[in-house]
């Protein structure tokens, strides 16, 4: 995973990314050599590197990254590092074809958004540190990290993220799946990837039904857990999916967690 352009995010991002992959991969979660990925809010294609090195290369993976600095690395990825097996989309995904306006943070590009902003990006600050602290404390950043106090440990992350506080806006474009595999002629998804800060069910409603057929699998990040958890649910089980809800003591701190759903 090296071998890719880390440089337009931060060392701790790395980091985080990193720590978060690996909990993609559970609850029956599998796929052969030749499988279709969806990785959807790819930031700089971490996630994509992760399956193409477990794949040996032999996958096929379309990423989409709206945000214009992130997409930039990631196609330049795409050309650099995936030898082909990566096509980098430049939107995002929705329930329908639109433009939408995203809160960009250049120095934490993972929590960019389009449902963050001024108003509310302090709360959603306070929530990333309790979060990020819990993490530290058991250990995901290393043994000398989680020996700090719980106290000091929240001082020093709420500081470090007070860089969220320093945003741009972008205007982005978002589309409907559906039209995108129409578009690629995409006839199989062997795994659908979703972590896209807060807009889930957008994504999922831009499946029409001709295509659900298609998904053998699909792995969600979910944030607001306790208001979207259900309904996340409710989309895969009427699909005809064995589905698994998960959530961990550091994703609960922050409010999130992961969805898994199995044909």
């Amino acid at each position: 995973m090296d071998a890719i352009d880390l440089h337009s995010i931060n060392p701790w991002e790395v980091s985080f990314l990193r720590e978060e992959v690996g909990g993609y991969f559970a609850h029956g979660i599998e796929f052969a050599p030749g499988a279709t990925v969806l990785d959807v809010g790819a930031n700089v294609g971490v996630f994509s590197a992760a399956v193409y090195e477990r794949l040996d290369g032999d996958v096929r993976i379309f990423a989409f990254e709206p945000m214009p600095p992130l997409y930039e690395t990631l196609e330049r990825n795409a050309r650099e590092f995936f030898g082909g097996a990566l096509t980098a989309l430049p939107f995002g995904l929705s329930s329908a074809e639109d433009e939408l306006d995203f809160s960009y943070f250049p120095a934490a590009t993972i929590f960019s958004s389009s449902l963050r902003d001024a108003g509310n990006v302090e709360a959603e600050r306070k929530r990333v540190t309790a979060s990020i602290v819990e993490m530290i404390r058991r250990g995901g950043l290393g043994s000398a990290a989680r020996r700090v106090p719980a106290p000091v440990l929240r001082g020093l992350v709420g500081r470090k993220l007070r860089v969220m506080r320093e945003l741009e806006t972008h205007r982005v474009r978002v589309r409907p799946l559906s039209a995108v595999l129409d578009e690629h002629g995409i006839d199989r998804i062997d795994l659908l990837k979703v972590d896209v800060e807060g807009a889930e069910l957008d994504v999922l409603h831009g499946i029409e039904d001709r295509h659900w057929p298609l998904v053998r699998q699909a792995v969600v990040e979910v944030e607001g857990w306790r208001r979207h958890r259900d309904s996340i649910r409710e989309v895969f089980e009427a699909k005809g999916f064995t589905v698994t809800a998960e959530q961990d003591p550091i994703q609960e701190a922050a409010d999130i967690g992961m969805v898994f759903a199995v044909r």
